[in-house]
């Protein structure tokens, strides 16, 4: 989304079903911390609550990249107060394909806490993308 700082945000909402098991908005937010841009969010929920987001991020002078940030399920409602972490910074174009044809999150069932991201970028001097897989667990 437009944001008031001039680039994109990840624009995100968690919904809940409540004692009819009808779906409600809890909460929601955008984030953008800076006039970068951000773009093609990817959310997921671990079993505390916590949410965690990876999407893509780029703008002068940054080429496209992977990024993530989150909150704790105790934080401010509508917040992602966890710090942008980089998963993969990108040092080139592209010029002849789609950019991510595909982008997920989600939780390892093994533990229900780690958040696996995975998403693409250029690596310098080539023209194809590559893909970056990240694991995140979202603790104080």
């Amino acid at each position: 989304v437009n944001t008031s700082a001039g680039g994109g945000g990840v624009r995100w909402y968690e919904f809940r079903l409540d004692k009819k098991r009808d779906v409600k908005l809890y909460q929601q937010g955008t984030y953008a911390p800076d006039g970068s841009y951000r773009w093609l969010p990817s959310p997921a929920i671990d079993r505390l609550g916590n949410i965690g987001i990876g999407y893509s991020f780029g703008g002068t002078p940054n080429f496209p990249g992977q990024r993530f940030a989150g909150r704790l399920s105790s934080d401010p409602l509508g917040k992602l107060t966890m710090h942008e972490s980089v998963l993969a910074e990108g040092a080139g174009v592209q010029n002849q394909m789609r950019w991510e044809d595909y982008t997920q999150t989600a939780v390892d069932p093994s533990d229900d806490r780690t958040i696996w991201y995975v998403g693409d970028y250029i690596k310098k001097g080539n023209t194809t993308y590559s893909s970056r897989i990240g694991a995140f667990r979202l603790t104080k």
